[in-house]
């Protein structure tokens, strides 16, 4: 276990070595908030057009990830004939039904992110979720399982140093040491992707070239209906050097006696008259925003090409699609998920392990085959749904995974499915009954 001095010295290394990579990360952090770039302007630009500028700003990011982060969502551990502890002694109790969704979003903007999991005062276990800009793990090999040191920033003078002894909480460089018994540093990397070549990517850092030509798009768009799609007007055969006269040939004089000159600004509400029977009055075509519309919304594919976001999510195209129709439009943005998924639990099941550990259930610490179950939000119809789950029962698939075929039930909703087809309906009758209101 470290002394004090070496505890400090440890978690101001850690942090001058994590302050590169929390600098990189906090730009995808500022993106994903609506935080972009603005468009290049002048040093002399008008306040005006700086202030279309802040207004072309549009969080186009956010939805990305917020699509992705919908479709994820863990509904149970293990075995599923029998409640886990780990899930309801561990998960459950510290939250996380609720701070999961914390975790994978900040996994899709960075790229990962973490648990930390330590013994709880009085029995059981501790769990919480961290972004990657607030704590930095070091691994001895890139291919580790468990971090040898983890550092985390909980305020500018408060460190939390981790290993595989004890938690060290530093609070202007005096020392608390929390002991555990894991025997690793109990912190778990939870990655979107497992990436061979560099650091996992998340869903911002591909497309910020896209985001940001989007907002340039958007200003330009803005510029034009502001500025162009109003008609400039012209006026020939008028002397803007010439004083004013009136219809008596006299010119006319301001109240200090001095000549008028023509001061002429045209604007919406305004008429433009003169004396001289010989002036003539024009007006140019106005610009057409149809081609900044399109050229916008080219962007906007551009990025649900990229991201594989269904493109009605971000241009709003959605107009009586069919069930069938809708998850044929949202197939690649499942895979996706399903991709995603795949990588995420694997964290989480190493984290459900260290879970066990703390609660002492040594076979469960011990138990690489449990995983999790996430649960099925992907957009299909329940009529064909409802109508495969009786044609499997017939030859003999178990109910329970029957009634896990139905989306976005939960393990307790299976659990009383099972209990009620048992004593008061059959499968069929069961189809039959909740079809009709599902499919509505």
């Amino acid at each position: 276990m470290l002394t004090a001095a070496e505890a400090n010295t440890m978690a101001t290394g850690l942090k001058k070595d994590a302050a590169v990579e929390w600098a990189r990360l906090n730009r995808f952090t500022r993106y994903a908030r609506g935080q972009q770039r603005d468009p290049w302007l002048p040093s002399n630009t008008d306040t005006e057009y700086k202030e279309i500028a802040k207004k072309s700003a549009s969080n186009w990011l956010d939805l990305v990830v917020r699509a992705t982060a919908q479709g994820l969502y863990v509904g149970g551990y293990g075995d599923t004939s029998q409640e886990s502890v780990t899930w309801t002694e561990g998960w459950q109790r510290n939250g996380m039904d609720a701070r999961q969704h914390a975790l994978f979003r900040a996994a899709l903007v960075h790229g990962y992110s973490f648990l930390i999991i330590m013994p709880a005062d009085g029995g059981g276990v501790w769990c919480r979720p961290e972004a990657a800009t607030k704590l930095f793990a070091y691994y001895d090999d890139p291919n580790d399982e468990w971090p040898a040191w983890a550092v985390r920033e909980v305020a500018r003078d408060h460190l939390e140093l981790f290993d595989d002894e004890a938690r060290y909480t530093i609070v202007n460089r005096t020392v608390t040491v929390t002991p555990h018994e894991f025997g690793v540093c109990p912190v778990v990397r939870i990655s979107r992707s497992i990436d061979l070549l560099g650091t996992p990517m998340g869903e911002v850092e591909p497309v910020i070239p896209i985001q940001d030509r989007i907002v340039d798009a958007t200003f330009n768009l803005q510029m034009v209906a502001k500025y162009g799609a109003f008609p400039q007007r012209w006026i020939a055969g008028l002397d803007p050097t010439a004083p004013l006269k009136d219809a008596s040939g006299s010119t006319i004089t301001d109240s200090d006696g001095q000549p008028v000159f023509p001061k002429i600004k045209a604007y919406v509400d305004s008429i433009l008259t003169a004396t001289d029977t010989d002036t003539k009055f024009g007006q140019f075509s106005a610009a057409d925003l149809g081609q900044f519309v399109n050229a916008l919304e080219a962007h906007i594919r551009h990025l649900a090409a990229i991201t594989q976001t269904p493109p009605h999510y971000l241009l709003g195209s959605l107009i009586n699609l069919s069930a069938e129709a809708l998850a044929a439009a949202e197939a690649g943005l499942q895979r996706k998920i399903r991709e995603i998924r795949e990588v995420l639990g694997e964290g989480l099941e190493q984290a459900m392990r260290l879970m066990a550990a703390g609660l002492g259930d040594e076979a469960a610490a011990n138990d690489v085959s449990s995983r999790v179950r996430w649960l099925d939000v992907e957009s299909r119809s329940f009529a064909q749904v409802a109508d495969a789950m009786v044609k499997l029962d017939s030859i003999g698939v178990p109910k329970r995974k029957l009634f896990e075929m139905v989306p976005n039930w939960t393990d307790d909703d299976v659990d009383e499915a099972v209990a009620e087809s048992k004593t008061e309906l059959g499968l069929q009758a069961f189809a039959e009954i909740v079809t009709p209101t599902s499919a509505a």
